[in-house]
């Protein structure tokens, strides 16, 4: 596999998947040195600091799955496919030329319930537990059980691709891990449009405050459906570039919030 991209552009990939814990120790830093202002502001509730706080820090770690599963491939992107497919079928894999879809399988698990955990600490911190009418601590535990433990028999898998590039299967997640993520992602945008409104007064607010989940979101997406489909490591990179984007731009508004906060603090 070793023979489809140069080592330059390999440890490239490699560093630019653990870059965003820069920027993610950097915002659990700054909420940290704001800590008193931050809890002013959500209603002297220390909980949701930190779940503020631990947050982005969740948000890394949660893809260290994903670094596991390219670590294991060599850092390469290359076809899936099951070591052992079954008497019925051709059992001639050769592994060397493929990517272990059993292996993602679980990554993609373990990555979307991690993520979940982040996407929810932060609507939590933001939002506050009076939101869905005082329900929103049960259903984030709700929407974590059903995504961990439900069935894991049908999933959201599908075959895509891009004009007369290799094509394959993307998105080996079960329904029921994917649609409490989604909602997690929904509701994760109308909280970063609610702190937008502390920290980007003005015309552009939804547009400044969107800015860093979109791009993780999309950064995300296009990992998933084109880098895992065309096996392309420039759209790899891509990929990887647009939520290192979404980390720092988010590292900007939490700082912003924080001097906010804090020049109010001084004034009164």
């Amino acid at each position: 596999m070793d023979r489809t991209a140069n080592s330059l552009m390999l440890n490239f990939v490699e560093f630019i998947h653990w870059a965003p814990i820069i920027p993610a120790f950097l915002m659990a830093q700054s909420i940290l040195n704001n800590s008193d202002k931050w809890t002013i502001y959500f209603d002297n509730d220390k909980q949701r600091t930190l779940l503020f706080l631990l947050s982005p820090i969740v948000a890394f770690f949660g893809g260290l799955p994903g670094i596991m599963m390219h670590t294991y491939e060599g850092w390469q992107v290359a076809p899936f496919d099951s070591p052992l497919r079954g008497e019925l079928q051709n059992t001639n894999v050769i592994v060397s030329d493929k990517n272990n879809q059993w292996l993602r399988i679980v990554a993609y698990f373990f990555i979307f319930n991690m993520q979940y955990i982040g996407l929810q600490a932060f609507s939590y911190a933001v939002l506050g537990p009076s939101y869905f009418y005082g329900c929103l601590k049960f259903l984030s535990i709700l929407g974590f059980f059903i995504g961990y433990m439900g069935n894991q028999e049908y999933k959201a898998t599908f075959n895509f691709r891009w004009f007369n590039t290799v094509g394959g299967s993307t998105f080996p997640l079960a329904w029921t891990t994917l649609v409490p993520f989604i909602m997690a992602a929904s509701l994760n945008l109308y909280a970063f449009s609610d702190l937008g409104r502390l920290v980007f007064p003005g015309y552009f607010s939804i547009i400044n405050s969107l800015a860093p989940p979109t791009l993780i979101a999309l950064g995300g997406a296009i990992e998933g459906l084109f880098a895992e489909t065309i096996f392309d490591q420039k759209i790899h990179a891509f990929a990887v570039i647009l939520f290192n984007m979404g980390f720092w731009l988010q590292l900007n508004m939490i700082i912003k919030g924080g001097n906010i906060l804090s020049d109010d603090y001084n004034r009164y």
